[in-house]
């Protein structure tokens, strides 16, 4: 019992000594908490007076019903039907009020009534710092957002691997900051997957949602992705200005991204809202951005000698260029046009050789963009022949050997042949055909029509007279002698003959002496030679003919010769087909008739 009561007492008076747990835990939590201010000083004399306004409640309406709901897309991807930026609308983001907040060691409650809404959210990028190589991202809606699923990448250059931070459950506060660093000095930073480099001649940031798509991007230096025109390169940091509780956001990093010292020289660090300079008058209100309306390309001279670009007011006003760019497929260089007044129907050429721009000869894709980075028209060429153009011709696009800068397009579908040569039917360059020189024909010729040669003039002869004598004969049309002719005309035939008109020659007439008499008895005359011949009698008897009776002996002889040959043979295949058993036959023979002689 003694000791029952003395263990009581101890335990009892250890009781009133130790401090509850109550008391451990809440100054646990203090403790915590300044060491997190400390710390959040050290970065920014401003930022306790950014942790005392989160503690406060709010009630302030919506300045601008217009907050951007999503920044605008990425114009390396330049997609079909790219939308227009409306430059009447404020480019100011509202910052709705913040929620109340009884400790800041409350943790973040996420609404996740309205899950479309939070998917959609409006985040953008808020600073960028090359030189302490962090990014802070801002929520200027009144919803705490849970970024599961979003990704923030990085590129070094426009066609370089991104490397970044996929979130997983990170939640976004309403009206608040979310910093990414790998740097263990920075306070509240959230990691990133990779360790990002952030150079300061040129990169882009892009923040992508959950299902994809762009919420924002920005980038500086000439090869870079952006929203509009890339900041300048060369820079630490970049941010985003605040007009009073607003968020700029004008969707074109070159006008909404401030690379220096903030006004009044504030200094730029996170979770601060550097205030942008507030307009003195109306006059001093954000400039509206040129849309570049009615501006078209016309013509695309890449695979020539010197290269251009020409593009048409297509419109029915005057245009002023100011801020429209061109851009030559994904190398993210954007060359700025200048400031020209175009009128409507009036050309305007731009040299590649000006710019900085690098236009591929037979293959490329062309973009005119506005002052927002917006597509205003686009062309795509391919496999373009050497001195010809792309061209606009009656609304389609089509390749052309007329190059007409500054002026109509005109369709000409083939080259101009070498000097020399011309262009037939099937679109071959041949050679001319020269006709040759006709040289004249000497005196007393002349060139005849089918032949092409030199021939001698004909001259009508005249016909002389023969002489005294003479004759001119119709068959040969030369003279004759009439006395030779004389001489030689035919002698009538003597008494009892007459001329033969076959052959010109004199022949005795017939008589009765020249009758043939008749052939005697047993003759009859040949009527080919007309000579008696004696007649062969029918009834006397024919004698054969030895030759063919020894013919039939021979036939005969040479058929059973034949019969002989043919059955020896047949005889002989039988006693070799049958030999075995021939001999088996002859052997019982032989056996049986030794047998016989045996008894």
């Amino acid at each position: 019992m003694k000791y029952l009561r003395n263990t009581l007492l101890m335990i009892l008076a250890a009781a009133l000594i130790m401090p509850s747990p109550l008391v451990l835990a809440e100054g646990a939590s203090n403790a915590t908490q300044e060491s997190k201010v400390d710390d959040a000083q050290t970065v920014d004399n401003s930022l306790k007076s950014t942790e005392e306004a989160k503690d406060s409640v709010v009630d302030k309406e919506q300045i601008d019903s217009n907050s951007p709901s999503q920044s605008s897309e990425n114009p390396e991807t330049l997609p079909e039907n790219p939308s227009t930026n409306d430059s009447n609308e404020n480019p100011i983001a509202n910052e709705p009020p913040k929620p109340e907040s009884n400790s800041e060691s409350e943790p973040p409650k996420t609404d996740n009534s309205d899950k479309s809404t939070e998917e959609n959210a409006p985040i953008l990028i808020s600073k960028i710092s090359q030189d302490k190589k962090y990014v802070e991202i801002y929520n200027p809606t009144n919803q705490n957002v849970n970024l599961a699923g979003w990704k923030i990448e990085y590129y070094a250059r426009s066609s370089a691997k991104p490397v970044g931070k996929i979130f997983k459950d990170e939640v976004i506060l309403a009206n608040g900051f979310l910093v990414l660093s790998n740097d263990k000095m920075l306070a509240g930073a959230i990691k990133f997957d990779n360790n990002l480099g952030l150079a300061q001649s040129d990169g882009s940031v892009v923040l992508l949602r959950s299902d994809g798509s762009v919420a924002d991007t920005v980038g500086w230096g000439s090869n870079s992705k952006s929203a509009g025109s890339p900041i300048k390169g060369g820079v630490k940091i970049v941010w985003r200005c605040f007009v009073g509780e607003n968020i700029i956001d004008s969707k074109n990093n070159s006008t909404v991204f401030l690379s220096s010292k903030g006004f009044d020289n504030q200094e730029i660090v996170p979770y601060s809202r550097p205030n942008c300079k507030t307009p003195d008058s109306k006059s001093e209100s954000p400039k509206e951005l040129n849309k570049c309306e009615g501006l078209k390309l016309s013509e695309i001279a890449s695979n020539v000698d010197e290269q251009f670009i020409e593009i048409i007011n297509s419109g029915e006003k005057t245009v002023i260029t100011t801020g429209c760019k061109l851009t030559v497929g994904d190398s993210g260089v954007r060359e700025n046009i200048g400031d020209i007044e175009l009128n409507p129907g009036e050309f305007l050429t731009i040299k590649i050789k000006n710019t900085n721009l690098k236009l591929p000869k037979t293959k490329g894709k062309v973009y005119l963009l506005d002052e927002a980075g917006s597509k205003i028209d686009s062309a795509e060429y391919e496999k373009l022949s050497k001195s010809s153009s792309w061209s606009l011709i009656d609304d389609e696009w089509m390749q052309t050997f007329m190059i007409t800068e500054n002026s109509e397009n005109i369709f000409k579908e083939y080259p101009d042949c070498q000097s020399g040569y011309e262009r037939n039917v099937l679109g071959k360059c041949v050679k001319i055909s020269v006709p040759p020189i006709e040289v004249s024909c000497p005196a007393g010729q002349y060139r005849h029509p089918e032949t092409g040669r030199c021939r001698k003039i004909e001259v009508e002869k005249t016909i002389t007279p023969c002489k005294d004598g003479y004759y001119r004969s119709e068959e040969t049309g030369r003279c004759r002698s009439i006395a030779s002719a004389a001489a030689k005309t035919l002698k009538p035939c003597p008494e009892g003959q007459f001329r033969n008109s076959a052959t010109g020659r004199c022949k005795k007439i017939a008589s009765t002496d020249d009758i043939a008499k008749e052939c005697p008895e047993g003759f009859e005359r040949n009527p080919q030679t007309k000579r008696c011949r004696k007649i062969k009698s029918a009834s006397m008897p024919t004698v054969g003919s030895a030759a063919a009776e020894v013919k039939q002996v021979a036939g005969a002889t040479w058929g059973w010769w034949v019969f002989g040959g043919v059955s020896l043979l047949a005889v002989g295949y039988g006693v070799w087909q049958w030999r075995w058993e021939i001999s088996q036959f002859v052997r019982k023979i032989h056996e049986s008739i030794k047998s016989a002689n045996g008894k």
